[in-house]
């Protein structure tokens, strides 16, 4: 693996690390649980930050198309825990295999793709940059929905 591309691939590691440590030990009820004043729960979070590693680093920085529906990601059915898991485990094998496939002059090659209302082009570090502060403040909401979920009890 390219020595440059290596901080990408064990931040996205540290992450998911963090992710499945806060979700294993979880029922499906405290996946489930919603603040009456908060519109996500743990299982919605996973389910999105599957949707979002995948279309970011997979197609955006990947060039390969995936299918997404960001809309269906936030649904508010229940959610089994292992459904969720396994998804999010598949796509970090997904993004993973994209991102150590990478070498320096992937990093800096231009992609072009929406955000924001507006048409842009970047470094296709810019989109793994984006996926992994995206995951980051995704696990944040999942630490503390934890912890709410536990004094809700």
């Amino acid at each position: 693996m390219d020595h440059q591309v290596r901080p990408y691939v064990q931040m996205l590691q540290k992450l998911h690390d963090d992710i499945f440590a806060v979700v294993d030990p979880l029922t499906d009820r405290e996946v489930n649980w919603a603040h009456p004043q908060l519109a996500n729960t743990i299982g919605i979070l996973l389910r999105h930050t599957a949707g979002s590693e995948r279309f970011w680093i997979v197609q955006v920085a990947g060039g390969r198309p995936v299918a997404r529906n960001r809309d269906a990601e936030f649904g508010r059915e229940p959610l089994a825990k292992d459904q969720a898991v396994a998804d999010l485990r598949a796509a970090y094998d997904e993004v993973r295999g994209v991102i150590e496939s990478f070498t320096a002059a992937d990093l800096i090659r231009p992609v072009t793709f929406d955000f924001r209302n507006e048409r842009r082009t970047e470094a296709a570090a810019w989109a793994l940059l984006q996926s992994l502060t995206h995951t980051a403040y995704h696990l944040g909401q999942m630490q503390l929905y934890r912890k709410l979920a536990g004094a809700a009890g």
